[in-house]
């Protein structure tokens, strides 16, 4: 078998790089401090979603009940998984990996040390991948070498062949129920779409709209938010996170030096946040937990909850937290999409970034107009 170069390794929503996870300057918290400092072991656990569409995978999954609740309980793991040759450093397999996780090792409380989380997942028992492999590396390596699953039932191929679909699972007596309905998902598989440099393999397709578009929702405290929150000023930093994302809550502070940096409000940049989990179930448990995460971190700028008209728009497909673009006056969405959370500095120099080209833009478009009418 060729050689893979290492792992990539996706959990607990950390999809791209956390730059402000090494600030010198941490989060002061009291009550949340756990939240950031130590934590269960299912706070690094793929969050649950109704489902699981992987559109550059051409895959689609639901997990059923019996999953969910073992993972709610924390008796499961879950994150992605993807491996790549070492000579052409091209994809070899994709999955979508659940561990079992023993009792002491569900009750523990682990300290917010990524090499201490990935040497556990190495370690831990497997239930089992739902996943894509290329072909030629299953030619040269058995499925239950890439898998340690005893049970790997291929459900499928794409057209050319080129890749293999399996669902692997292990029978664990302790979650005999949750195992078994695993190893009976129903793969919905469908053509790959063309992967596109920048965002993850894992991600769904994303249509990214060109006007945040004309919601009506509340803040985290009732009070009533329209697009016209955007009116007053030239350019609105958004910031999708969720609670339970570490680096949304460091980025968090990092946000609250931006919005209160003279020099960014003297250019009219306004930076708000949208509470992505508030979209899904336990509403008022998340806006509360917002609530707390606010004070304890003292943000000032407005967290909104997003209704079915930013969840169905700009906010579908977003799979990495947090996540940063830019509106104007109108709600047009301007510029780029920004993954992972960033310090100040590299806020500030986005945000000159976006300013001079949504400036530039703005010019031209008034120069062209006064040539029109003077024509």
């Amino acid at each position: 078998m060729k050689q893979l170069l290492g792992k990539v390794i996706i959990f607990c929503m950390l999809i791209v790089g956390l730059t402000s996870c090494n600030s010198t300057e941490q989060p002061q918290l009291s009550k949340t401090q756990e939240k950031t400092e130590n934590y269960k072991l299912s706070a690094f656990s793929m969050p649950i979603q109704t489902e699981y569409v992987y559109d550059y995978l051409g895959m689609r999954f639901q997990l059923g009940e019996e999953v969910n609740r073992a993972l709610e309980e924390g008796k499961l793991f879950m994150y992605l998984d993807a491996g790549y040759e070492q000579d052409t450093q091209e994809l070899a397999y994709a999955r979508q990996a659940v561990l079992y996780v023993p009792k002491e090792d569900r009750e523990k409380i682990w300290e917010n040390d990524e090499q201490q989380i990935k040497n556990w997942r190495e370690q831990a028992q497997k239930l089992g991948y739902i996943g894509v492999y290329k072909r030629s590396i299953l030619e040269q390596t058995d499925i239950s070498e890439l898998t340690d699953c005893i049970q790997n039932k291929n459900i499928g191929e794409t057209p050319d062949g080129v890749w293999q679909y399996y669902i692997s699972s292990n029978d664990i007596a302790e979650v005999q129920i949750a195992a078994e309905r695993f190893s009976r998902t129903l793969v919905t598989i469908y053509d790959m779409i063309p992967f596109t440099e920048g965002v993850s393999i894992f991600a769904e397709q994303r249509k990214i709209e060109q006007n945040i578009g004309d919601f009506q929702t509340t803040d985290i405290y009732g009070n009533i938010v329209t697009k016209d929150i955007f009116s007053n000023y030239d350019l609105t930093l958004i910031s999708i996170f969720t609670t339970q994302s570490i680096p949304c809550l460091h980025e968090m502070v990092e946000l609250e030096k931006v919005y209160t940096d003279e020099t960014i409000t003297a250019q009219s940049v306004n930076v708000i946040g949208i509470l992505y989990d508030a979209s899904q179930e336990k509403k008022e448990e998340v806006t509360e937990l917002a609530k707390e995460i606010q004070k304890e971190l003292n943000v000032t700028y407005d967290i909104i909850i997003p209704d079915s008209i930013l969840t169905e728009g700009r906010l579908k497909g977003v799979t990495a937290f947090p996540e940063t673009f830019f509106v104007d006056k109108q709600g047009n969405i301007v510029g780029e999409y920004y993954l992972g959370a960033r310090p100040k500095e590299n806020l500030i120099e986005i945000i000159q970034k976006e300013l001079e080209i949504l400036r530039g833009e703005n010019s031209g478009a008034a120069e062209q107009q006064a040539a029109t009418e003077t024509n």
